[in-house]
């Protein structure tokens, strides 16, 4: 079928622009002189940014749509860094649209940058190496509505990007004001991302994907403005990241970063960020953290938390932790925690433990002052302990232990306010039982020392002695019987019992009541003789009583008396001496029978009457010493030498007094010859 003629014309202008095309594409890259343009480029970075900038080679094609592209670009740091690259590229391709630019519109279709590298930094006063640029910006916007100024635009003209392109970037950070005294160093990479809308007029959004280590964080965002400062909103989507992956993020988080940080497991990341870009350290941050059996030791730790677990619901500088977990060894505790102030934390919580194992926790404990030691700078890291551990933290609230385990003792029902401050914990308001008993009072645990230092001040109420005495040595077990009450005031230091017993100083009144002493040595003796005389205050095997008690002044490893005293039905001690914290004795007792004992006494014995003191009554002294679990008793003899001379005495000044009263009335001596009988 033949062609009509304007067929055939519109057939030989299409032909010849598709020729004129491809004529530009194979002539144009060899015609245009494109070694002009790198010095007028580079100059313009120059007065616009102030940094030097050096372009690898430059190519053009045409076809299948015009692009230019450069390798190799480095766009060097500002004189305060000298010998630094603010940004690398291994290659940039621009695409540009033909059409608007026929319009008087420059639109680029895509810019691509390839393998960038950005480097920032930040001084110890807090400035970004970028902010002269951001102020040679303002300043050209500034002066844009004028006729010279450098952003004044042709009518008609505009200028916007389609869409640009990061392809495997990288981001160094460099930051000596996040954390004061110390470098903190943050790679991120890979970075891919695509930002549409540019210089449109219209909103910017960015599509973004980050690599932290092993983990990738995804994120879209919108660019705008705020105040005149350049925004960035950024809505995170659920993403899982390696713990130790997370933790590079944290200094610019706001959270504290100790030294020697070491963790595990995954936290699920989502929430939004809103990023001020020219203060991008005040980023805030609005989610949630999702926490998955994590682990954390740092520099004041022997052994790590482990078991981390929980929903952690962020709103910029607090935070609530919801159904918290974790586990210290046979420990565990759950709960809620409230969290505010995220460099220096202040905590409140309600938390219900099982069971606590306190020799553990305070074991896997560092002294800060042991713990702050220098250390190497690097990722994460820096020197000074100023930030580390518990220094930095105060919290305060309340804990329910179901068991607590401290040194030999077991507690059961523990309740108390708890509160930590400057690395000392207090509990005040405690209430708990301990062997049947109860304990009430409050205590405290010093950790900011080389040796922990423990203050304690309680009250004890029906306390079943005998389990306390063999839980504090197995060998009292049996040897003293009863319901223990009293009040305990005690400070020391160590890490063990042995070394707290030796540096306790305090003071204590204890009382036993309902009770029983195993009956040894001379105690069997007399409990023989008072037997045969009827008496019923001892037995052979042990002394029952109706309050055993005393006052004691304790320190220098021991509990110094001189109020002891045993009470019971026929016989009754009264002691003074010292007993040992580490069960040794060193005491002088005096055992005195009761009015009818003595009576009984006598009756069968009449030569016991040596034995009688001022007060009439059958007592005899003894000597203890050795240890509490098998005590060598003896007769004092000093000290019964002295009672018979004293008895002596008396009996001599009743004579006398007897004598002078006869004299006084007339009465003659009974002796008297030539006085009649009466």
């Amino acid at each position: 079928m033949p062609l009509t003629r304007p067929l055939r014309w519109s057939v030989v202008v299409l032909g010849g622009l598709v020729a004129l095309v491809l004529a530009a594409a194979v002539i144009l890259p060899h015609v245009v002189d494109l070694q002009r343009f790198p010095p007028l480029v580079t100059g313009q970075v120059q007065a616009l940014t102030g940094r030097a900038m050096t372009l690898g080679p430059i190519a053009l094609r045409i076809l299948p749509t015009p692009a230019v592209s450069v390798a190799s670009i480095a766009v060097r740091e500002g004189e305060k860094y000298p010998g630094r690259d603010a940004v690398r590229l291994r290659q940039l391709s621009i695409r540009l649209r033909l059409l608007p630019l026929l319009r008087g519109r420059f639109v680029f279709g895509t810019i691509l940058l390839d393998q960038p590298v950005i480097t920032v930094i930040r001084d110890r006063q807090g400035h970004w190496s970028y902010e002269d640029i951001l102020a040679r910006a303002k300043a050209a916007n500034a002066a844009a509505p004028s006729a010279g100024g450098p952003a004044a635009a042709t009518p008609g003209q505009s200028f916007s990007v389609e869409r640009v392109e990061i392809r495997d970037g990288r981001l160094l950070l460099y930051d000596d004001a996040v954390v004061p005294g110390r470098r903190s160093e943050l790679t991120v990479w890979p970075i891919d991302a695509v930002l549409t809308g540019l210089g449109s007029g219209g909103s910017n959004t960015l599509d973004l994907s980050v690599g932290l280590g092993k983990s990738r964080l995804e994120a879209s965002a919108k660019m705008g403005e705020e105040g005149g400062a350049r925004i960035l909103d950024a809505s995170v989507k659920p993403s899982r990241v390696a713990a130790a992956d997370f933790i590079t993020l944290l200094p610019w988080l706001g959270v504290a970063h100790p030294r020697g940080l070491v963790v595990g497991g995954g936290v699920t990341v989502e929430g939004r960020a809103h990023v001020p870009l020219e203060r991008m350290e005040t980023v805030q941050f609005d989610g949630t953290l999702g926490l998955e059996a994590l682990s954390y030791k740092d520099a004041t730790m022997t052994r790590p938390l482990e078991k981390l677990g929980g929903r952690l619901e962020v709103h910029q500088k607090s935070a609530e932790w919801k159904d918290f977990t974790a586990t210290l060894g046979s420990s565990s505790v759950r709960g809620r925690l409230q969290v505010e102030d995220f460099l220096k934390p202040r905590i409140g919580f309600d938390l219900e433990c099982p069971r606590i194992d306190l020799n553990e926790m305070i074991a896997a404990v560092v002294p800060p002052a042991a713990a702050g030691a220098p250390g190497p700078a690097g990722a994460g890291g820096g020197g000074g302990g100023t930030e580390d551990g518990l220094l930095q933290v105060n919290a305060k609230g309340t804990l329910r232990v179901g068991t607590l385990h401290f040194m030999n003792f077991d507690l059961q029902d523990v309740r108390g306010a708890v509160a930590l401050k400057d690395a000392v914990l207090h509990v005040s308001d405690m209430a708990a039982k301990l062997y049947g008993g109860g304990l009430k009072g409050g205590a405290s645990v010093d950790l900011s020392q080389k040796k922990p230092a423990y203050h304690v001040d309680g009250a004890l109420d029906g306390i079943d002695v005998n389990g306390v005495a063999a839980a504090y040595d197995p060998g009292l077990k049996d040897i003293l019987k009863g319901l223990l009450s009293g009040r305990l005031a005690v400070d020391a230091s160590g890490a063990d019992l042995s070394a707290m017993l030796g540096t306790a100083k305090g003071d204590a009144r204890l009382d036993i009541v309902k009770g029983a002493l195993t009956s040894i040595s001379v105690l069997k003796q007399l409990a023989g003789l008072l037997e045969a005389a009827g008496g019923k205050g001892i037995g052979r095997d042990e002394t029952p009583f109706e309050r055993l008690g005393g006052t004691f002044a304790i320190g220098a490893g021991k509990a110094r008396t001189s109020d002891l005293a045993l009470v019971s039905t026929d016989l009754d001690l009264a002691g003074s001496g010292d007993v040992g914290l580490d069960t040794s004795l060193d005491l002088a007792i005096a055992a005195t029978f009761s009015d009818a004992a003595t009576r009984g006494m006598l009756e069968k014995t009449p030569a016991a009457k040596a034995l009688i003191d001022k007060n009439g009554r059958l007592a005899v002294h003894l000597l203890a010493r050795g240890n509490l679990a098998a005590p060598s008793i003896a007769l004092d003899s000093h000290a019964q030498a002295r009672q018979f001379t004293e008895q002596k005495k008396a009996e001599v000044k009743e004579k006398v007094r007897g004598r002078l009263i006869d004299l006084l009335s007339g009465k003659p001596k009974p002796d008297d010859p030539g006085t009649p009988p009466p």
